[in-house]
């Protein structure tokens, strides 16, 4: 996959997401918002989160929005049984969106990587949350191809059954 360059988007970059959003979204996703998606990329500086863009010369490829959630309720976390003391270590993976034409290629676990080898520094982030729901097997080998793992199976978002899933990057082997 040449001429993909990755980088932290910018809350300019905002239209560009929302419309790859629409044309990647499918029933099997839970939509962020736009005061959501507004806040992750304004984030960096408002410690709520980010966006990680994979940028072509000519367009959004595909995002990975990350937030940050601090102690708030919705802390995965909390579902995880971590201590107060860890939760502001906690990060979740609440969108992974690929356009269409470039599914199939891997972009799901490079999003994660290019963020794990540059945004998300360890040492504030040790642990990694996402849900998925379990119909969704192309979200489902994406986390577990980058050391996620299953902890629990619940309703959570849209009111669907989702697979939770962690790692814990100073676990042996980084699960």
């Amino acid at each position: 996959m040449t001429g993909l360059r990755f980088a932290r988007l910018t809350p300019d970059a905002l239209r560009a997401v929302l419309e790859l959003q629409r044309e990647a979204c499918g029933p099997l996703m839970h939509p962020l918002t736009e005061a959501e998606l507004s806040d992750m990329l304004a984030g960096p500086r408002m410690d709520r989160g980010m966006v990680l863009g994979a940028l072509t010369d000519r367009a959004l490829a595909g995002f990975l929005a990350v937030q940050f959630p601090g102690r708030s309720a919705h802390n995965l976390g909390r579902d995880y049984g971590l201590p107060d003391g860890d939760l502001d270590r906690a990060l979740h993976f609440t969108g992974i969106l690929v356009h269409p034409d470039r599914r199939g290629q891997g972009l799901h676990r490079r999003l994660i990587e290019a963020a794990a080898h540059g945004a998300l520094p360890p040492e504030r982030h040790r642990y990694w949350f996402a849900t998925v729901r379990p119909e969704n097997t192309a979200s489902v080998r994406g986390m577990l191809s980058v050391g996620m793992r299953v902890f629990a199976r619940k309703p959570k978002h849209d009111g669907h059954d989702r697979l939770l899933f962690v790692r814990d990057l100073s676990a042996p082997g980084g699960g």
